[in-house]
């Protein structure tokens, strides 16, 4: 602190991760990230005007009324702006049809329609759902069902994405390829993992070293077999 950006030293963001320091690094992610977002819209009253118009605020409702003093649609569409004003990938939405005319609803459905990114919703609305929702999670008499999937484009679902990125400071950015694997897959995984570990121990019992595992092997398929049974519990929860 108060030194000139000579005296000071980068320090890597895996090293900080190792140092302990997860919590602060996150929080300045969630900055650039949200430095980042702002660059497209400035945050003045004509850039704030604009946006809540686009969501059916007009000017003088946007700068003169007070939040206190709009209806209950009004402020439903001033938090749908909000949400959306960092341009995030994906957006959650709980009940987003409450207090919504039938234009204000109409709109809402088109704007979903041309997001780019993920939308989650939870409503009691079963027309909204229909229109907007291709796949659904219906709880009905205290159980829960599935109907339909995610449809997804093949020039996305194709993509891979960049093996390195690395931030504005040069540090590099760990990237997860890992693919989702259905219930299915994930029991045969953890069948072959299962096998191999028993294999390992009938052969160290028969004395067969050839055939055993080394220490390293053994920790890794332990560390899948874990991860394997996490990643099957989330997906029965």
């Amino acid at each position: 602190m108060h030194k000139s950006l000579d005296s000071n030293t980068w320090v890597e963001r895996d090293t900080l991760l190792k140092m302990g320091y997860e919590k602060i690094v996150c929080k300045k992610d969630e900055q650039e990230a949200a430095a980042a977002g702002l660059l497209s819209k400035p945050l003045t009253q004509p850039g704030v005007e604009k946006a809540l118009k686009d969501f059916g605020i007009d000017s003088e409702a946007a700068s003169h009324s007070p939040l206190g003093a709009l209806s209950h649609g009004q402020k439903v569409k001033v938090v749908i702006c909000a949400a959306m004003w960092q341009n995030p990938h994906i957006v959650i939405l709980d009940e987003p049809t409450n207090y919504l005319d039938r234009d204000g609803l109409g709109a809402l459905v088109r704007g979903l329609e041309e997001f780019q990114g993920g939308v989650v919703i939870i409503s009691h609305n079963e027309e909204f759902c229909n229109s907007v929702c291709q796949q659904k999670w219906v709880m009905e008499a205290g159980r829960l069902r599935e109907e339909g999937e995610i449809q997804v484009d093949d020039d996305i679902a194709d993509q891979v994405g960049p093996d390195e990125l690395y931030d504005e400071s040069g540090n590099k950015i760990e990237v997860n390829k890992t693919k989702l694997m259905s219930s299915k897959d994930v029991k045969k995984e953890i069948k072959i993992v299962e096998k191999k570990l028993k294999d390992h121990k009938k052969a160290e019992k028969d004395g067969k070293k050839a055939q055993m595992l080394t220490d390293e092997e053994m920790w890794q398929l332990g560390d899948r077999l874990e991860e394997l049974k996490q990643q099957l519990l989330e997906a029965t929860d």
